[in-house]
């Protein structure tokens, strides 16, 4: 009889957190579409890792969503480790957070599964460190993630303006102290 109700227990428990786990691959999923593109693969002089693209524009939408941060490598051979975090509100469901990956030349593909907390201006830092030829070479990298729209690219601006009819000056008040 106690073995009995020890099963049932077990059962019960077992069956409420099936029902209440949240399964990350039952999301709704939006695949990234919009990506601006990088206009130098490598900006900076010895910089043999570089991003791809740059940001990726996301619609307002709820579950998760499909991003590729794909890297450029001008390495022939070599291994590369490669960590990756997120900015506050932003969160990695898969991909690679921390791995050693082998350097080609050319697109090294990188898919991650992100969640955003809601509309924003979210980062994707990308901490690598490139092993070829004896040779080490480290980056830091960070890739924009912007779900809805972007308030400064619609007309807004984080500048004052002036009242209409008043010049452009904008007088503070300022207590200084000239010392000679």
């Amino acid at each position: 009889m106690m073995k009995l109700k020890n099963v049932l227990i077990l059962t019960y428990l077992g069956f409420g957190l099936l029902a209440c786990g949240h399964d990350p691959s039952s999301s709704a999923l939006t695949v990234a579409g919009q990506y601006i593109e990088q206009p130098n693969k490598a900006a900076k002089a010895g910089a043999a890792i570089a991003l791809v693209n740059s940001q990726v524009i996301l619609p307002v939408s709820s579950g998760q969503y499909a991003v590729d941060i794909d890297l450029y490598s001008h390495y022939e051979s070599g291994q590369m480790r490669l960590s990756a975090a997120t900015s506050p509100g932003l969160y990695i469901a898969s991909g690679h957070t921390d791995t050693t990956l082998s350097l080609t030349e050319g697109v090294i593909n990188n898919p991650y599964r992100l969640i955003a907390e809601g509309p924003g201006r979210y980062y994707v830092y990308l901490n690598v460190s490139a092993k070829s030829q004896g040779q080490t070479a480290t980056r830091a990298l960070t890739f924009i993630v912007q779900v809805g729209p972007n308030k400064k690219a619609n007309g807004y601006s984080s500048l004052l303006k002036a009242p209409t009819g008043q010049s452009g000056v904008i007088a503070l008040p300022a207590e200084e102290e000239i010392i000679y």
